[in-house]
Order: C-alpha cells, then sequence, then structure tokens
C-alpha cells in the first residue's frame, strides 16, 4: 500500500487554458498564475488578482539590436502577498534546513496548507535554457508527497503549467545552492486566516468594491494606456530592422499571450455586470481581431526568418497588420472607457 500525504482539491488555474485550449498560456505571468492557483484552492474569488495588472505598450529604439526594444509591459498595482492578505490567505516564509525539509513539507501538506518553495533552475530537468547551465530561483508549489516511492508532487511550468511528480532527492538537490543566499526563506507556506472575518462582506457587495476598485485604476492610467498605443506605430516603422532580431517571435509570442490574458480578464468582468452599455459585441470582435492580427504578424515574421528573406512583400504586410492592429487598439480603448464609465456611474 502506497503512503501518500496529498491535497487532493490542489489543482492548477486553468482558466486560460479553457479559453484558449490549444495554448498554455500564463495570465500576463507565472505569478499570477501562482496567485490564480491559491485563490481556486483555498475557493476565494478571482477578481483581486486578475484586476491587479495593467498593461501598456514599450517601444524602445535604442534597444532595437538587444532585447526589450517592444513588450506589452505588465504593471503590478499592488505586491502579490498584499493582494492574498487582503483575500484572507496568509504566507508563512522559512528557511528549514535540508534535513528537515521532507518533515516539513509533509506537516505543512497535513494541515491542508500548500507550498511554493523556491528552487534553482540549474538542477531542474527538462529545463533546457537553465539545465546545467544557468543560475535561476524559481517557485515550484509542493501539494503532495508519496512517502513509499520518496516521491514529490508540484505545480510548475516546465514544459507547461500542470502537474508533477519527481524523485524528492532530485528536488531536494535544487533547493540550497548559492542562489539561495538572494532569498534565504525559500519555503512558504499558504494557509487560511480565520475565513469568518473575510466572509462578513457578502459577496455581491465585494465584487462591486471590486469593480469600483478596478475602474478607478483603470481610469488612473487612462492617458498612459492611450498614449502608449503609439508605441505599435513606432514598432511599424521599425519593423524593417526589428524582423532580423532574433528576439522578435519571442516578443510577438508574449504580446499575444498577454493579450489573451486581456481577453479572459473581460470575459470575467462581464459576469459582474460592468458592461451597462452593450459594448460587449464590439469589444470582442475589435479584441479578437488584434489578437489574430498579431498571430499573423507572427507568422510572416517566422516564414522570413526561416527563409532568410527579409523581402519588401513581407515587411510592407507586416506594416500593414501593425498599422491595423493600432486602428483597432485605438477603437478598443476607446469603448472600453465608456464602459467603464457608465458602470461607474
Amino acid at each position: 500500500m502506497e503512503e501518500i500525504v496529498s491535497l487532493d482539491t490542489f489543482q492548477p488555474f486553468d482558466g486560460m487554458m479553457k479559453m484558449f485550449p490549444h495554448h498554455n498560456f500564463p495570465y500576463f505571468n507565472c505569478d499570477y498564475n501562482l496567485l490564480l492557483t491559491l485563490a481556486n484552492y483555498f475557493k476565494k474569488d478571482e477578481l483581486p488578482i486578475l484586476n491587479n495588472v495593467i498593461s501598456i505598450y514599450r517601444f524602445d529604439k535604442q534597444k532595437i539590436k538587444t532585447r526589450g526594444y517592444f513588450k506589452l509591459e505588465v504593471l503590478d498595482l499592488e505586491d502579490g502577498d498584499k493582494i492574498l492578505e487582503e483575500m484572507g490567505i496568509s504566507i508563512r516564509r522559512k528557511s528549514p534546513a535540508l534535513d528537515t525539509l521532507q518533515d516539513e513539507i509533509i506537516n505543512s501538506i497535513s494541515s491542508g496548507n500548500p507550498i511554493s518553495i523556491f528552487i534553482d533552475l540549474f538542477y531542474q530537468h527538462g529545463r533546457d535554457f537553465y539545465y546545467n547551465k544557468k543560475h535561476g530561483l524559481h517557485p515550484v508549489f509542493v501539494y503532495g508527497f508519496n512517502l513509499t516511492t520518496e516521491e514529490i508532487y508540484t505545480v510548475d511550468d516546465i514544459t507547461e503549467y500542470r502537474q508533477y511528480s519527481l524523485p524528492f532527492s532530485e528536488f531536494k538537490l535544487s533547493c540550497l545552492s548559492s542562489e539561495h543566499v538572494k532569498m534565504p526563506n525559500y519555503f512558504w507556506e499558504y494557509a487560511l486566516v480565520s475565513p469568518a472575518d473575510h466572509d462578513i462582506l457578502n459577496n455581491k457587495k465585494l465584487a462591486q468594491k471590486n469593480i469600483n476598485k478596478f475602474v478607478e485604476n483603470m481610469c488612473r492610467y487612462q492617458n498612459e494606456i492611450t498614449e502608449s498605443l503609439n508605441n505599435i506605430l513606432l514598432l511599424a516603422e521599425n519593423f524593417e530592422l526589428v524582423i532580423t532580431n532574433e528576439t522578435i517571435i519571442e516578443t510577438l509570442s508574449s504580446t499575444i499571450y498577454r493579450k489573451c490574458s486581456e481577453k479572459y480578464r473581460l470575459n470575467t468582468l462581464y459576469k459582474y455586470n460592468i458592461d451597462h452599455i452593450n459594448a460587449k459585441h464590439t469589444l470582442d470582435s475589435l479584441l479578437d481581431q488584434i489578437i489574430n492580427d498579431w498571430k499573423t504578424v507572427r507568422i510572416y515574421s517566422n516564414k522570413a526568418i526561416m527563409s532568410k528573406k527579409f523581402t519588401g512583400e513581407i515587411i510592407d504586410k507586416c506594416i500593414g497588420l501593425l498599422t491595423k492592429i493600432y486602428t483597432n487598439e485605438v477603437h478598443f480603448n476607446n469603448h472600453f472607457y465608456l464602459m467603464l464609465k457608465a458602470a461607474s456611474l
């Protein structure tokens, strides 16, 4: 008989996967996937997490030959810890010695508390970019332990965001490297704080409070977001230089999944009666068009890179698509803010 200690209901956040079935996009970045996975496990509303992000287009001509010349930047409004605290989830950080790590994991899980443990990616099989090449700390959820086979159960994004199992001996190796000087308290335990206090505000009131806060934040950044759309035109202007940069595909891919994250949030917001002016149809079709056009720019760029033929025809097609994306983003932005302002009246 195998002896297993496990949080049976602990599942990786899969909202984006349900919306985009053939992709494994994170919600904006892996930190948000982590927060949404916790909200899911502790049966908390995901709205405060979804609404913590503002995304802004950036273009920096100085970086055209390197990285980061263009991005849909993610701005966090509040620290992740603060959001969890407001949701009634506490974090206890500690630094167990390696020989007590197994006991600490089993104690936390037996109490119903998931853990995230920061590991050094240098030791993680399957991470081609890091394994035996490059150091870097990365949080991994631990939700179970098999005492018979000495395996540990994790949620991670090695190849995709899902559950994994691996030998504890291998996992242990990655837990205390010289990298951990940067983060001595590498073991974070999450628990519910006296749930009673947090259930006093009924759900409807709480949701409305979250919506109001979201509208307020978005309006505070309205000018910056609107002005940032011009960076799409700057990308178009410089596309001939950019298309030969080997990071172009990665740059376009991260823009695509961040736009998909905006779509996920928008679909969640509709459920909270935020659309008083029936903007949904217009917003959805504009956003779908924007996402598809970014994907087409990526297809053309990929073709040019693979064939090493950076022809005027391909560059012109991409510039045309980027101009169209800009126009649709301006329309989307106008309708989006009309909807938000109507919701706040």
